[in-house]
């Protein structure tokens, strides 16, 4: 019983982590080459001024810059290909 709420817990999670890592490649990888090849633009040299005259300038520049989200899909996508795993696993042992 207790190893069967356990399995449910882990495809839930598995779920959400797959989600979550889908989502995040969408918004990292494929929306921006998408916008690139519509509005023909290079969207990773476009730049924007934060705040002007509100900030000096190590500031200005921690708030301009984009951070990079690249760990956090590693970190799921790990998560999810575990899960997976251990779902096969799982799976596997009760037959």
């Amino acid at each position: 019983m207790r190893k069967d709420k356990l399995t449910k817990i882990v495809a839930v999670l598995t779920v959400i982590t797959g989600l979550i890592t889908v989502i995040r490649l969408g918004f990292n990888f494929l929306l921006p080459m998408y916008l690139s090849y519509k509005l023909n633009k290079d969207v990773n040299n476009a730049s924007s001024i934060g705040i002007i005259g509100g900030a000096d300038g190590p500031t200005a520049i921690f708030i301009a810059s984009q951070p990079s989200f690249n760990l956090a899909i590693g970190i799921f996508s790990l998560l999810t290909i575990a899960g997976i795993i251990y779902l096969f696993i799982v799976k596997r042992s009760m037959k």
